[in-house]
């Protein structure tokens, strides 16, 4: 008999989407009211309008100039039409002084600013090139039509500046560039988080961020992306624009804006509108600081890759088998772990990526003798190579579901933009997204990615899409004899630990029959108080006969399809890479599929519990920690 054996493993392969080379996205022109003598940079918006820092005189003012020392101040346009503007004027005289004023930001609602200025304005006969005057931060409050409650930064110093502040936009954080010291290069960005109606200790963004050179004009936009000018990141010459985005805890490369935004001269001092894809920013490229308009041409992405499972279960077979037909004999397949499966083809499931030794030894069935030496066979999985869309399969017509796109496995690739496609065209997004479906229905939403240009120009460009579920209502399912939720049984011995039992709550969506309700119904009001049980070792055998008969129900309804979501904290990770929610999620899929369960009835998916991640299921506020949910539904 040969000493031969082989072992027949099958695995999926994705195809990433073709890279393009990168093309000026920007249709870029000056605004109607610059003056082209003055200057007038950092844009912001504002109510009606546009406010501004500009020289440009106003004979209102009572002030000190001189034609080489121009003081700012802050101005504001309200738009007229499409195209129009109004004169610019001064935005409020209770905000200027007769020293250097601006720029400014506001946070949304527009009645908290948060603007420069120098430190020291009580001296009438003042230097303005006086160096030691240095600017600050100030912020007011617009109450009854006027900005009152003027307050200096608590971090303001009379050694070191700080300037060109931006609010994100829900106000917790601020960033500004500042050269006090500690930083990395002459003038660095820091933010500040709000902390009990007060400014926490500036956090400098770091050397991926910061250069030896200036970094400033930071402006926060939505979905968390941060643009700002450096003139010392590889850009076009003099001060350029770049963007970029804290992900997974980490600021991503800076992204440096096309060559229709920045040009050999200094460009800074950028602002978007909500959709991202307008705004404008300023530039000294025509020798005066100049306000430019800028709008994008819309993004597409074609040939988008379907989300795929990842598929761990296998067949094993000796495919020698025939030349020991004359000799009774047991296959036996060790997996690890304890793991013993018998018979010439055997199927197993692993639990996720990773590296594996499977064993085959074959004995004689009469005497227990081994009779041929034990086989070795090296088992390596990955993950498909693809982005990944992080969310509910199923949720409720008007009611918010949530998207996650930082979870991709794809290799070499860091992402820096994110499109998403809810059915109405990709347009720019962070993330985090959320979205509401009107009505029932199968909709297929869509997230195209760009990622981080290589050294010959080219920008990888990859989409996913997966199809989400719609229903118009569900139907929760109260055991019947259960009484109260059973309370929660958990160890307590460390922060973390895997045993864990997890109560079941259950879900009708509104496509099942009353005939197939009671099915459902029959197999839980087997159990009383229903709880799946884990620990290190996955699910405990305690919990197997229950499995076994929700495998059986949906063996024998194929009809029926069953969406299995476990929930744990965001601290909740295991070796620092996987999330144990994840990791529940997986021992399920593992245990179903080494029952033969036809995985078209079966979803098993593991998410933290966050601020982004809606429940279309639980109340607002209400706990889901310690739980697990199961959702049926008609195929």
């Amino acid at each position: 008999m040969s000493k031969y054996f082989y072992l027949s493993i099958f695995f999926i392969t994705t195809h990433i989407a073709a890279v393009i080379a990168q093309a000026d996205r920007y249709i870029v022109k000056p605004v109607s009211f610059d003056s082209k003598i003055y200057n007038e940079f950092s844009p912001v918006f504002y109510k009606e309008g546009i406010v501004f820092c500009s020289d440009l005189r106003d004979n209102s003012l009572v002030g000190y100039n001189d034609d080489q020392n121009s003081l700012f101040k802050i101005f504001y346009v309200i738009r007229k039409g499409n195209s129009g503007w109004s004169l610019p004027r001064i935005l409020a005289r209770e905000v200027t002084t007769s020293f250097n004023d601006g720029p400014a930001t506001f946070n949304e609602n527009g009645n908290i600013m948060y603007y420069n200025r120098n430190n020291t304005i009580e001296n009438s006969m003042r230097n303005i090139a006086d160096t030691n005057n240095k600017l600050g931060i100030y912020s007011a409050e617009l109450i009854d039509g006027k900005w009152t409650n003027i307050k200096p930064f608590k971090y303001n110093n009379s050694i070191y500046s700080f300037v060109t502040p931006s609010l994100t936009p829900d106000g917790k954080r601020i960033y500004f560039a500042s050269d006090m010291p500690g930083g990395i290069g002459g003038m660095d960005l820091y933010y500040c988080d709000m902390r009990n109606d007060g400014w926490d200790t500036p956090v400098n963004l770091g050397p991926v961020i910061n250069t030896q050179r200036n970094e400033s004009f930071p402006f926060a936009c939505k979905y968390g992306k941060l643009y700002f000018a450096s003139d010392g990141h590889k850009g076009l010459g003099g001060k350029d624009l770049f963007y970029t985005q804290e992900i997974n805890g980490e600021w991503i490369e800076p992204v440096h804006l096309d060559s229709a935004v920045n040009s050999s001269a200094d460009d800074f001092g950028i602002v978007l509108d909500s959709t991202l894809e307008n705004g404008y920013f300023s530039s000294n490229r025509l020798k005066t600081d100049d306000i430019f308009s800028f709008s994008a041409a819309p993004v597409e992405f074609t040939n988008c890759d379907s989300l795929k499972e990842n598929n761990y279960c296998f067949t094993f077979y000796d495919e020698h088998q025939r030349l020991t037909d004359t000799v009774p004999v047991v296959y036996q397949w060790d997996f690890g772990n304890g793991i013993l499966r018998i018979g010439p083809e055997v199927q197993h499931c692993f639990p996720g990526p990773g590296h594996y030794l499977v064993k085959l030894s074959i004995k004689d069935e009469l005497t227990g003798n081994t009779i041929a030496e034990q086989v070795e066979y090296k088992v390596n999985l990955e993950n498909i190579n693809q982005a990944y869309i992080n969310s509910y399969n199923v949720s409720i017509a008007d009611k918010s579901i949530s998207f996650e796109g930082i979870i991709t496995d794809l290799k070499g690739i860091k992402i820096t933009d994110f499109f998403w496609d809810f059915g109405d065209g990709f347009k720019p997004g962070g993330p985090n997204m959320s979205t509401t479906f009107k009505k029932k229905g199968v909709y297929t939403v869509r997230l195209g990615l760009f990622g981080e240009k290589d050294t010959a120009g080219i920008i990888p460009k990859i989409c996913v899409m997966k199809k989400i579920n719609i229903y118009d209502d569900f139907e929760k399912f109260t055991l019947k004899g259960g009484g109260k939720d059973a309370e929660l049984i958990e160890k307590t011995d460390s922060a973390l630990t895997l045993d864990k039992t997890l109560q079941i709550r259950s879900y009708f969506m509104d496509n099942l029959s009353g005939r197939q309700k009671g099915k459902i119904e029959g197999v839980f009001n087997k159990y009383g108080n229903k709880t799946l049980q884990f620990d290190q070792n996955g699910i405990k055998p305690a919990s197997f006969k229950f499995l076994d008969d929700i495998i059986t129900l949906l063996k024998n309804n194929t009809e029926i399809k069953l969406e299995i979501v476990l929930y744990s904290e965001k601290n909740e990770m295991i070796d620092g890479k996987m999330l144990l929610a994840e990791e529940w999620a997986r021992e399920l899929s593992f245990y179903f599929k080494n029952k033969g369960t036809d995985m078209n009835s079966f979803h098993s998916k593991g998410f933290v519990l966050s601020d982004q991640m809606i429940n279309p299921f639980i109340p607002e506020n209400k706990t889901i920690n310690g739980e697990i949910e199961f959702i049926f539904m008609n195929k």
